[in-house]
């Protein structure tokens, strides 16, 4: 029983520094100043949930990343597993 304990307390830590809330994945390397996340100004890479998070959420992030470059957001493909593992699903669009 004491076992079950420390695997939940484990798993709840982990969950609960996990980000979860969709996110434009613009990381950086540190004193580097281009990204090594997906994301570029042109296609904006978008990391979230497929069953958690809707389509409309992730397109406001992608529309608003454009936006500030004068562009709109337009789909471009899903992929799985390149993102957190609390937010596996990337999405893309191409600002134009």
């Amino acid at each position: 029983m004491k076992r079950v304990w420390h695997v939940a307390l484990i798993c709840g830590c982990l969950v609960g520094c996990a980000e979860t809330a969709p996110f434009i994945d613009t990381r950086r390397e540190a004193g580097q100043v281009e990204p090594v996340g997906q994301s570029r100004p042109e296609r904006i890479a978008v990391c979230h949930h497929m069953w958690w998070h809707d389509e409309q959420a992730v397109a406001a992030l992608a529309e608003e990343a454009c936006v500030q470059q004068g562009k709109h957001a337009v789909y471009d493909g899903t992929t799985y597993f390149n993102c957190r593992f609390m937010t596996p699903t990337t999405s893309f669009y191409r600002c134009e």
